[in-house]
């Protein structure tokens, strides 16, 4: 290791007697030279010569060099890690109107609450106070104990088991009408009827929209038009068992991952399926899928259109309620492909009875699953909706949902503040596919009555479905939609809600 240096005893002796010297330059020009040109001379005119360094000099040398450039790399590394870490700012709450005591719900941690009501249950309960507590709670809440699966309530170690109770088989018979649409769950009917105007009944005199519900319709293309790319596989399946070995051969090419739910933002119109997040948790039974496509078969058409006169179906809904002491798992109410999901992290509002017509547009505010898809006359979606204390909205099928979670409150914070940024409205929601669920019908198929999730604690369930428009025929035959249920009425999981009537 070398470096390159003049002698300063050179450098002295070039400015003192070289042609710029300070006596020859002053008694010609009667001035004393500028340092700098006297300078620059020298170092123009001294002999370059080099030395020798010590190697281990040199080496520390380019070390420290080296060593300040990994420093510094790292140091703004860590920095622009810190700016994307830190916490996004919080969306604006919403306060809505109403009397005093719907004021001071919106200004309580509701969700922190209900996180810390969730945990609290799952506390486990001495084995010797088990059951007595789940009597007197059954006695208060009317449980019937006789149709719990596990008649030994010792059995239980907590209230969030007990909650999420199993019942005997047989206990829920489904209506034998192949054209009735069945109760999801138990529970109270509160609202049912024909969507007008785009509007959701909540209670006389008080609406809100489908939009403000299921969230705006912004999918890709491929998905609007009522099928994505699974069609091409539908068409050349010709029997069971070419279904069956097509979708097991997808399950295995395509096994099934997952990441962070950040990345399941609102899809845009330009947005393909492909780019939405894929969480379905694993193909449906083989005979569920031959089942729903059959059913579907008998009337396919777009999974979501604006509906008109000419189609002759229009848009209905019901709301069912669940009470504490209601069996909390619900069920699919006929066959039906679920295509993707929607996460809403809202709010935790209460959805009693009480609040549900003093608080507008609550099921628009609280926290929801939006599980959207298709039935053999339309679009069909299936929506429970979260409330205070409820620990959390469980879908089998969708094993990465996480509801009433600092990380999707967060996620989603970080969308809107994003969205923000772009100068683009923010959505609302988390959106993710099931399509890999099913090479052919592009979705998670359900057969009518299967276990689909449960609550943790009660909640409410909102289905907004396409069906026949109720009407005459020309013999004068009742046709199209009925309903079978009043405003009201208990409903057991299984019981017919309505159906079509194709006499």
């Amino acid at each position: 290791m070398a470096t390159l240096y003049a002698r300063p005893s050179q450098l002295r002796a070039n400015l003192l007697h070289g042609p710029f010297s300070s006596t020859r330059f002053f008694s010609q020009h009667h001035h004393r030279p500028r340092f700098s040109d006297r300078l620059r001379f020298a170092l123009k005119n001294s002999k370059v010569q080099w030395y020798q360094i010590p190697v281990g000099v040199g080496i520390g040398f380019l070390g420290l060099v080296q060593f300040y450039k990994v420093s510094s790399r790292d140091r703004e590394s860590q920095e622009r890690s810190e700016v994307q870490d830190a916490p996004p700012k919080k969306r604006a709450k919403i306060r809505p109107d109403g009397p005093w005591q719907v004021q001071v719900m919106s200004t309580l941690p509701l969700k922190a609450i209900s996180r810390l009501w969730g945990r609290f249950n799952e506390l486990t309960i001495p084995y010797y106070l088990r059951v007595p507590g789940f009597k007197l709670y059954s006695w208060v809440f009317g449980v019937n104990l006789n149709e719990v699966a596990e008649p030994d309530l010792h059995v239980y170690p907590n209230l969030a088991s007990f909650f999420y109770r199993t019942l005997k088989p047989g206990a829920r018979p489904l209506d034998p009408n192949p054209h009735a649409l069945l109760s999801p769950s138990d529970g109270k009917v509160l609202q049912f009827g024909q969507i007008q105007g785009g509007d959701i009944e909540q209670v006389k005199g008080m609406t809100y929209s489908v939009d403000a519900l299921l969230g705006k319709n912004t999918p890709s293309s491929s998905v609007a038009s009522g099928w994505t790319t699974p069609q091409e596989a539908e068409q050349n399946v010709s029997s069971e068992e070419d279904l069956v070995k097509t979708d097991e051969e997808f399950a295995r090419v395509n096994g099934i991952s997952y990441t962070v739910p950040s990345l399941l933002s609102g899809a845009a119109m330009s947005q393909r399926v492909g780019s939405l997040k894929d969480e379905a948790a694993g193909p449906p039974s083989p005979s569920a899928v031959s089942e729903v496509r059959a059913d579907l078969a008998l009337g396919e058409k777009p999974w979501y259109q604006l509906l008109s006169p000419e189609n002759k179906t229009s848009l209905y809904y019901a709301v069912i309620y669940l009470a504490p002491g209601d069996y909390h798992r619900f069920h699919s109410p006929t066959n039906w492909v679920v295509e993707r999901r929607r996460h809403f992290a809202g709010e935790l509002y209460s959805v009693s009875p009480y609040l549900q017509r003093t608080l507008p547009g609550l099921f628009t505010l609280n926290e929801r699953v939006v599980l959207l898809g298709r039935w053999r006359y339309g679009f069909f979606s299936y929506v429970p909706v979260g409330a205070t204390n409820v620990g959390s909205i469980k879908v089998n099928f969708d094993r990465e949902l996480r509801t009433n979670s600092l990380t999707t409150d967060t996620a989603a914070d970080r969308a809107a503040e994003e969205a923000a940024k772009r100068g683009e409205p923010y959505l609302g929601f988390a959106e993710a596919t099931y399509a890999s669920a099913s090479r052919v019908l592009g979705g998670h198929a359900l057969r009518r009555g299967e276990e689909m999730g449960g609550f943790q604690l009660g909640s409410t369930i909102v289905l907004v479905f396409e069906a026949p428009t109720e009407g005459k025929t020309a013999e004068g035959k009742s046709s199209g939609w009925r309903w079978a249920v009043e405003k009201g009425h208990a409903v057991k999981m299984g019981q017919a809600l309505g159906y079509i009537d194709e006499e």
